[in-house]
């Protein structure tokens, strides 16, 4: 009896070890929407270099915070500006560690192929369709500091819940025109240059969550390292500040 004891004692521990072992050998991330195709490929780069795999989950800054706020596991945060990581701060999830910049990004205006409807600047929304990422997300949070910014009044059709969304319209031809980040830039719309936009821009914060796994911080310094950064310029990401 004593032997049957021992034995299942040792297969109780070695199975606890393993579940610990495949527990620390995955971890969760969860992203800004704009962050899609760069952490993918920064994720991707780090699993070849650690081993570890990363779980990658994306939407609007404000919707992930919302996450958090319920209870959603995650082991990393990676949002578009600082004012939504307050959020995650308050509601208690955010203690052990402090956020760190790791990119910045700014606007410009996009419109469908051969820009129908002759947009130039801002100004120019007046009387157009148009999409804007709503105020309660970064990417809208940033356009009416930069309509500030510009002193230009800007009419808007359509407020999205992130800036994919407002990407996805312009790429349908569904609106005349919007503003997106230059990092969302692809070849089915039209980019326009907004003087002046590159002064006003939005500030990435990382941060592990609370009780995150120890490779959270080996994630986080990795998107802070030569390679990491390297393809965050990549995806034409500007350097913190």
């Amino acid at each position: 009896m004593k032997l049957f004891i021992h034995v299942s004692l040792g297969v109780i521990l070695l199975m606890s070890g393993l579940s610990c072992s495949e527990s620390d050998s995955s971890l969760r991330v969860l992203a800004a929407s704009s962050l899609t195709e760069v952490f993918q490929e920064i994720a991707s780069e780090f699993e070849k270099d650690t081993g570890i795999q990363v779980t990658l989950s994306f939407a609007g800054s404000s919707s992930l915070a919302a996450q958090i706020e319920d209870g959603a596991p995650a082991d990393v945060i990676a949002l578009a500006d600082e004012e939504t990581l307050t959020r995650v701060k308050q509601s208690g999830r955010l203690t052990q560690q402090e956020e760190i910049i790791f990119a910045t990004n700014y606007l410009a205006i996009a419109t469908p192929i051969g820009n129908p409807a002759s947009i130039g600047n801002i100004s120019d929304f007046k009387g157009n369709i148009t999409a804007v990422c709503s105020e309660q997300v970064p990417c809208g949070h940033l356009a009416n500091e930069l309509a500030s910014f510009l002193k230009v009044e800007m009419e808007v059709t359509t407020w999205e819940p992130n800036v994919r969304s407002v990407r996805t319209k312009i790429e349908l031809g569904e609106v005349d025109a919007g503003l997106i980040y230059v990092t969302d830039a692809t070849n089915q719309v039209e980019i326009i240059s907004i003087k002046g936009s590159e002064s006003v821009k939005t500030k990435y914060p990382i941060a592990a969550v609370d009780n995150a796994k120890p490779s959270a911080k080996d994630f986080i310094d990795y998107v802070l390292s030569p390679n990491g950064q390297e393809t965050l310029e990549h995806f034409r990401f500007g350097a913190p500040q």
